[in-house]
């Protein structure tokens, strides 16, 4: 498990590295997420949603993507290296399906 995210690190530093936006607080009763952001990296954002409940969550959640920089097209790849070709909304903002298993946690990155 060490080496998983250790190497996850080195794979994503800069942008980890980078600030941060909380999608929605941690209050245990449901998801709960944050987003690295840096316009000037290839890796625009990388969010990152984890579930605190016994139970698996399956939700449609908007994300911010103003900070990114990305105007009008997103690439989202996820956790299950999947990727997909996205178009923002006009707030910049992505509505995503996310599906956390429980106790878990996926990632998400944009570009």
């Amino acid at each position: 498990i060490v080496k998983k995210w250790v190497d996850f690190y080195k794979e994503h530093r800069a942008i980890l590295n980078s600030d941060i936006i909380h999608l929605r607080r941690a209050d245990g009763s449901d998801w709960d997420g944050f987003i690295h952001v840096n316009p000037e990296l290839k890796e625009k954002g990388l969010m990152m949603v984890y579930n605190p409940l016994s139970s698996p969550i399956k939700k449609n959640i908007r994300v911010p993507l103003y900070y990114t920089g990305l105007t009008d097209q997103v690439w989202v790849h996820d956790s299950k290296g999947n990727k997909v070709k996205r178009s923002l909304n006009r707030d910049y903002s992505l509505t995503l399906e996310i599906e956390i298993p429980p106790y878990g946690c996926n990632w998400y990155v944009f570009k």
